[in-house]
């Protein structure tokens, strides 16, 4: 019998041990965050069954042995049934407060059982295993074998055996350890108990007890070295991905010192992993972003445990920028804190200047280079919502080529073509940095003034209408052009804005070209 309770102990306290390590083994797979509890229900466990050997090797229970079985063997099973309870929340997301209120009131019953009892010790044991043991244990199984479905377990048929396996030990547990209890005057302690039971199958039932535990243990431990020898292969896979990945990868601290970087990293930047590591990602800080970006748009983002993901203009370490597409996730640990910081970057400057210029090629001219109509569109439309909020002055001016069409005719449009890129370059270098010119249609151009005093578009544009006067252009010789000034007004749309620059133009026209109106 010695030998029975030695290896019913030992077979438990292995159980414990087993679940307790495995949280440290394992990253790809998750039994589920509650899952130490049956560790702890398995160390407690094993020891209250060791208690029990030693006062049998004595033959006898002092005050104290039977205080501490009193209150050891209940604690084992409330984990269990705190486990079982709280993984069944979990599925039928119900309220926790409803969990702590059970156990409360089987606590309260435990204890006005027992100690309504002649023998407390005693009928304390029993009540243990009907309140807390029994449901504990059961509930317990059916976890386990949900638990066969776990995240990560979908192909992995060897750890769902030993998962059934483990469950069913438990189950059988449940009748040998919750249902068959010592013997004692009361409820079904006094049919079902281990004296009726040793009589009717002439064994003591802590053999199957112990068959029960030996067998949880082996499933136990069988299960976690699967596990941990999946996980040290997902590992090696991840590793060598990692390795041999194109996007640079670096994995920093909580508080963002680099641990770890990838080949990628090293040939993408231009740092190698001794330059990189013990430094924060602030070396490929290339002043092109605020500190407001990095603050409250990447660290808020990844400290609220959520990813970030986006695009940075870095810098190698020759001094060369370069565009990213970065992704940044926290790792959470075991405690739903974070542990480390994980960032992929992929290397998209050609992707960008690609679509850079399309846009460019989208919004430019082709035969001055000078922003179209939809670029100066897009600009205007900013201007104007701008001179609204700040109440600042804003000017448009609209000129256009006098007689163009006797150029082409007589010249060819190639000549023509010429005259459209000079003016343009005459009106390039004549406007403002702050100003916008842009090619409006046919020989026709705007120029948009923002922050500027009411008289100075006129002024500018007379400027132009004298320069474009004095050249002498190749092949045709002087050219002159018609110029229609107004300012914005605050009850102003771009259209009427517009149109009020365009009926000005037309009244320069009108008036005899080579002028400038104002409206």
């Amino acid at each position: 019998m010695i030998y029975i309770y030695f290896i019913y102990g030992l077979s438990f306290f292995s159980l414990g041990l087993a679940v307790l390590l495995y949280p440290k083994m394992s990253v790809f797979i998750r039994l589920g965050k509650h899952f130490w509890m049956i560790g702890v229900f398995g160390i407690i466990h094993g020891i209250s069954e060791w208690i029990d050997m030693f006062a049998y090797i004595e033959q006898t229970k002092t005050p104290i042995v039977e205080m501490i079985s009193f209150v050891i063997l209940p604690l084992s099973y409330l984990f269990l049934l705190y486990f079982g309870l709280i993984s069944l929340l979990e599925q039928k997301k119900s309220s926790l407060t409803r969990i702590k209120f059970i156990i409360i009131i089987l606590i309260l019953m435990f204890l006005v059982f027992s100690f309504q009892s002649n023998n407390l010790y005693l009928e304390g044991n029993i009540w243990a295993r009907y309140l807390f043991g029994i449901p504990g244990i059961f509930l317990t199984s059916y976890v386990l074998f949900m638990h066969k479905d776990a995240k990560g377990m979908e192909t992995f048929t060897s750890a769902k055996a030993y998962l059934f396996i483990l469950s069913l030990s438990f189950f059988f547990y449940g009748i040998f350890a919750g249902i068959v209890v010592p013997k004692a005057p009361l409820l079904m302690a006094s049919i079902i108990n281990y004296v009726s039971f040793q009589e009717y199958f002439g064994v003591p039932v802590q053999i199957f007890r112990a068959f029960t535990g030996v067998v949880s243990a082996f499933a136990a431990i069988g299960l976690f070295k699967l596990l941990r020898h999946k996980t040290e292969m997902d590992m090696l896979k991840l590793s060598s991905a990692i390795e041999y990945s194109g996007d640079s990868v670096v994995i920093t601290d909580i508080d963002g010192i680099i641990e770890y970087v990838n080949p990628a990293f090293e040939q993408q930047t231009g740092f190698t992993k001794q330059e990189a590591i013990g430094k924060k990602p602030n070396i490929l800080k290339s002043g092109t972003h605020s500190t407001d970006f990095y603050e409250n748009k990447i660290w808020a983002t990844i400290l609220s445990k959520d990813m970030f993901r986006g695009y940075l203009i870095n810098k190698k370490k020759n001094g060369e920028l370069y565009h990213e597409y970065k992704a940044i996730a926290p790792i959470i640990g075991q405690k739903g804190n974070i542990s480390y910081f994980v960032s992929s970057g992929k290397d998209v400057t050609e992707h960008m200047l690609l679509e850079q210029k399309l846009k460019e090629q989208a919004t430019t001219d082709k035969l001055t280079g000078l922003p179209n109509r939809l670029r100066f569109d897009e600009v205007l439309h900013y201007s104007i919502d701008r001179a609204k909020r700040y109440k600042v002055n804003l000017s448009v001016i609209l000129f256009d080529i006098d007689n163009f069409k006797e150029v082409n005719d007589t010249y060819g449009h190639l000549c023509g073509d010429d005259v459209l890129k000079m003016i343009a370059k005459i009106g390039h270098d004549t406007i403002r940095k702050s100003d916008l010119i842009a090619r409006w249609g046919g020989e026709e151009f705007i120029i948009l003034q923002p922050d500027i005093p009411s008289d100075e578009a006129q002024i500018l544009a007379e400027r132009l209408r004298h320069a474009i006067e004095s050249y002498n252009f190749k092949d045709v010789g002087k050219v002159t052009a018609s110029f229609g000034v107004t300012n914005f007004k605050e009850d102003d749309t771009s259209d009427s804005f517009i149109k009020r620059a365009d009926d000005t133009l037309y009244l320069a026209k009108e008036y005899g070209r080579n002028r400038v109106e104002v409206k």
